[in-house]
C-alpha cells in the first residue's frame, strides 16, 4: 500500500474520532431516555467497526498476524464481558449500587479511550514502518 494510501486511512481514523468526540459532546445536554439512544447507537458503530475489523482480517488471509486476530478476539470477549456486567448492574436499584455502576462506567470509557489513544500511536507507527519498508524496496528494485 503507498505511503499515501496509508496517510489517507490515518486521516480518515482522525475524523471518525473527531465525530465521535462531537456526538459525544452533543449528548452531554441530553436527558436519561436520550443517552440511553446514544449509547445504543454507539453501541451499533462499535459492532459495525469491530466487523470491519474481522472482514479486513478474514481479506488479508495468511497476511495478517495471528497475534492481531488474537487482540481482536481477546477485547471482544473483554467488551461481551463488560456489557454483560453492566447490563447485571443495571438490574439493581438503589442509589449506591446505581452510584458504583456509574463509576464502573465511567472507569471503563476511560480505559478505552487510553486503549484507543495507544491503537492510534501504534497505527502510526504501522504507517512509518511501511513507509521505511516500501522505500527500502523501492531502493532495492530501482
Amino acid at each position: 500500500m503507498a505511503d499515501n494510501r496509508l496517510s489517507e486511512k490515518f486521516d480518515a481514523l482522525a475524523e471518525r474520532t473527531k465525530e465521535s468526540a462531537s456526538r459525544l459532546k452533543a449528548s452531554a445536554g441530553h436527558e436519561k431516555a436520550e443517552l440511553k439512544a446514544d449509547a445504543a447507537a454507539a453501541r451499533e458503530r462499535a459492532a459495525s467497526a469491530a466487523e470491519h475489523v474481522k472482514e479486513k482480517a478474514d481479506d488479508t488471509g495468511e497476511r495478517i498476524s495471528s497475534q492481531w486476530v488474537e487482540l481482536r478476539s481477546q477485547w471482544k470477549a473483554h467488551i461481551d464481558k463488560v456489557r454483560s456486567n453492566i447490563a447485571q448492574k443495571k438490574e439493581e436499584h438503589d442509589a449506591k449500587a446505581a452510584e458504583r455502576h456509574a463509576e464502573d462506567a465511567e472507569a471503563y470509557a476511560l480505559a478505552a479511550i487510553w486503549f484507543a489513544d495507544s491503537a492510534v500511536e501504534e497505527a502510526a507507527a504501522a504507517c512509518l514502518d511501511a513507509a521505511t519498508a516500501r522505500a527500502e524496496a523501492d531502493a532495492l528494485n530501482s
